[in-house]
């Protein structure tokens, strides 16, 4: 089983679902063109479509130095999910967002 933050390897399931795809149109696949795919998509970082990124827990990760440059590569969608969790952090634990009650 791969820990959280392991890197999860999808070019093994890509080429699966290629030859799966080649198989049922009755193609062939030539091992070398398996090994050239395999070779390209390597190199690129895959992260599946259905797989949901949860922007604030990976926000509590991120060392000070490093917070600039991963702020920086969110999409506006991202920024929204991570403004909405540092507001909802505020209002939960900052205490100058409680207020004394007065008898």
């Amino acid at each position: 089983m791969k820990k959280e933050n392991e890197k999860v390897d999808y070019v093994a399931d890509i080429l699966q679902i290629w030859y799966d795809g080649m198989a049922k149109h009755g193609l062939l696949v030539q091992p070398k063109c398996s090994t050239l795919l395999a070779t390209i998509l390597s190199e690129y970082n895959i992260i599946p479509k259905h797989t949901v990124r949860d922007v604030w827990k990976e926000a509590m990760t991120i060392t000070g130095g490093e917070f600039t440059v991963w702020y920086n590569s969110l999409n506006d969608d991202e920024k929204l999910q991570y403004e909405e969790g540092r507001q909802k952090a505020s209002d939960t634990y900052d205490p100058r967002n409680k207020q004394l009650l007065k008898g």
